[in-house]
């Protein structure tokens, strides 16, 4: 009995986590329009999480490793364009129509990109193998992007 009673104890005091999504969920069914606002924005951005990682999965596997290496290293800067190519265009095809491809703007991020990662940070990210890795690098080339680019250089977002 003492036994079962332990086990009882130890299953029912488990501890069990809960996120900010899970409550802002629970609040909104129990009406509150804040926590439902809150709720729909945080499924919105985790759809957009959910479909960068499709495309920067699919840069990976499709990148043109003789168009963006040069000698084992990458070339950043032609990167930068067919990734915000690709990523804008899927946003659009998404509804999500507040970025536009200015190819000014994505020049000029990506000799900003492609210099600090080559003559200032002397590496960039790689697979197992020691080859660039497409993959991470298109995540870093968006949230460049959006992180430092558009809001440092041009007053944007």
């Amino acid at each position: 009995m003492f036994i079962t009673s332990l086990i009882l104890f130890a299953v029912l005091n488990e501890p069990h986590q809960f996120s900010a999504l899970d409550l802002w969920e629970r609040e909104c069914n129990e009406g509150d329009q804040v926590a439902c606002e809150r709720f729909a924005n945080a499924q919105a951005g985790a759809g957009k999480l959910e479909r960068l990682d499709g495309l920067a999965q699919r840069y990976g596997v499709r990148a043109d490793r003789a168009e963006l290496e040069d000698a084992g290293r990458p070339r950043l800067n032609v990167a930068y364009k067919q990734v915000m190519q690709d990523f804008i265009g899927a946003e659009h095809a998404a509804g999500e129509l507040e970025l536009n491809y200015d190819e000014e703007t994505v020049n000029y991020c990506a000799d900003h990109f492609h210099n600090y990662w080559i003559n200032r940070k002397l590496w960039w990210p790689t697979d197992e193998n020691g080859a660039p890795s497409w993959t991470d690098i298109y995540y870093y080339i968006v949230d460049h992007y959006h992180g430092i680019c558009l809001r440092r250089y041009f007053n944007q977002i």
